[in-house]
């Protein structure tokens, strides 16, 4: 079964962005056919919890252990990684684990206009002037969805100031879907 569901990213983060700046009162525990209606549950916020605490750590165990068997889609023009291609690039320190958790060795092109530097999202998530996460829940296509969106407000790096990770509700629990 392919692990490619529709969804559009930019609803999803405009959704949580609504939620994190206190404007969308989540409704708990409520699943929804129509997208608009996110809310939140406990599993929902346990998970937010969990998983920024693990990129914040830098447990890349953690964080492989909410990657599903099939692989997850990265970056904003997803490209799907298997599992094992997320672990090698997590045990051998490149690629998406520069990505998630160590700024120093990203592979960044210069920008000489712009002295911000590429940063990590462990670093934007734990050196920023200010870092707010939200989690909000929805149902598409028949598909059980938790959003965690962190927004960052960090002068010294460069990239997103929106950061949001997409997981799917398997049998096992939260798994990963799409990580920007």
């Amino acid at each position: 079964m392919k692990r490619r569901f529709g969804f559009d990213r930019g609803l999803c983060a405009s959704l949580l962005l609504l939620t994190l700046v206190g404007i969308a009162r989540p409704v708990a525990a409520q699943s929804s056919a129509d997208p608009s209606k996110a809310s939140s549950s406990a599993s929902t916020t346990a998970l937010e919890k969990e998983f920024f605490a693990a990129i914040r750590e830098g447990d890349t165990k953690k964080f492989l252990s909410y990657v599903p068997e099939g692989g997850i889609n990265v970056g904003p023009q997803p490209d799907h990684m298997t599992r094992d291609e997320v672990e090698k690039q997590l045990l051998s320190h490149r690629g998406l684990y520069c990505k998630l958790f160590d700024s120093s060795c990203i592979d960044a092109a210069i920008n000489l206009e712009n002295s911000a530097r590429a940063c990590s999202y462990r670093e934007l998530l734990t050196h920023s002037e200010k870092s707010n996460t939200a989690a909000s829940e929805i149902t598409r296509s028949g598909v059980r969805q938790a959003v965690l969106v962190a927004r960052i407000k960090n002068g010294q790096c460069s990239g997103p100031k929106l950061i949001d990770f997409i997981f799917n509700f398997e049998a096992g629990g939260w798994k990963l879907f799409s990580v920007p």
